[in-house]
């Protein structure tokens, strides 16, 4: 059940994504007719199903690439039970219980080994509490992540998402959960 209410809670945000990028286009005869930026990150109000407490969360959404194929995939950052969790969420991923090699590249660099771990219920991977925050840290001023993922007995697939404005978007977690590790938001992709 905690699952399905997941599931709708980043439907939600999907939603409000969509929205937003499939408005209207601008004005011709506006003085800012020039096209708006891509859409990244979505932050809404929700609620954890478990504990029944609300907070902030922000969703980015992007695609996973596995054996020619491409699917959505999505990064959520959420703060419930004073936790910071990043989740990476996508078709096919279900890491079960099972240790997964994950890497993270960013804007084309080199790919840096990490420590995710799957999910309770296995079907994301995850990062929480400081190293959460100390990775969103590394999202200031970039364009672009990849993360590898090989689970066992299986290829790699690539997950890539846009996250540019990340310092702006996440501004409002990190001010309202005073995210104290990683570099302060003044001091972002500097």
């Amino acid at each position: 059940m905690q699952r399905h209410q997941e599931i709708l809670s980043v439907a939600v945000a999907l939603a409000v994504w969509a929205g937003t990028a499939n408005g209207a286009p601008p004005d011709p005869d506006d003085d800012m007719a020039e096209a708006p930026a891509p859409v990244t990150w979505q932050v809404v109000e929700t609620r954890h199903h478990g504990s029944d407490t609300r907070g902030l969360a922000a969703v980015v959404f992007g695609a996973v690439r596995e054996r020619g194929h491409s699917e959505p995939a999505s990064l959520r950052v959420d703060y419930f039970d004073g936790q910071t969790t990043v989740r990476v969420n996508a078709a096919g991923l279900k890491p079960g219980p099972f240790a997964v090699a994950v890497k993270y590249s960013l804007d084309g660099g080199r790919f840096v080994a990490a420590t995710w771990q799957p999910s309770a219920d296995g079907s994301d991977l995850e990062l929480s509490g400081d190293r959460a925050i100390a990775f969103l840290g590394e999202l200031y001023g970039r364009s672009e992540l990849r993360l590898a993922v090989v689970r066992p007995l299986s290829v790699p697939f690539v997950v890539t998402f846009a996250i540019d404005g990340t310092e702006q978007a996440l501004r409002p977690l990190a001010e309202r959960y005073h995210w104290s590790s990683g570099p302060a938001i003044s001091d972002a992709g500097r």
